[in-house]
């Protein structure tokens, strides 16, 4: 299924993913109808989830992101995992190895709604937190995805 074809146009997608299939058949050598057919069959196998806007957070009054390691304590991981869905500022969280658990992606529009936040995970983990000051890399793919694909 993922052949050097369909790795580019996942590539080219994640960049671009308001592409028209007229474009994206150019840009992989393909026609149209060819290239639909290929993302219906990659969208059909679930290698491609869906489609989301890029969000600048910033710019929509969420100017704080921090990355909280939580070490939940022990026999509070259910109600742990229930604080984080419930959690409207949770915008990611990771399930790790090591002696931090959890990892969560936080968004509040100021410090002391970050410190709310940071006080309800207290309850049930200890917690070490980083507030993220910029994003050098941000991409879901490795860059040697369409490389590595067409060995």
């Amino acid at each position: 299924m993922l052949d050097p074809i369909n790795c580019k146009i996942i590539k080219t997608l994640q960049d671009d993913a308001r592409i028209s299939f007229a474009e994206l058949g150019k840009r992989v050598h393909l026609s149209a109808p060819a290239v639909a057919e290929r993302v219906r069959k990659l969208e059909a196998a679930g290698v491609i989830r869906g489609y989301r806007a890029d969000i600048d957070l910033d710019k929509l009054g969420y100017p704080i992101v921090a990355l909280v390691q939580c070490r939940v304590f022990r026999a509070k991981e259910k109600q742990f995992k229930q604080l984080v869905l419930d959690s409207d500022e949770v915008i990611e969280c990771y399930n790790v190895t090591g002696e931090q658990a959890f990892i969560v992606k936080v968004a509040a529009p100021t410090m002391p709604m970050l410190d709310d936040v940071l006080e309800r995970f207290c309850t049930l983990s200890d917690t070490n937190t980083m507030v993220v000051l910029s994003k050098p890399r941000d991409r879901v793919l490795p860059g040697s995805f369409v490389d590595a694909a067409g060995r």
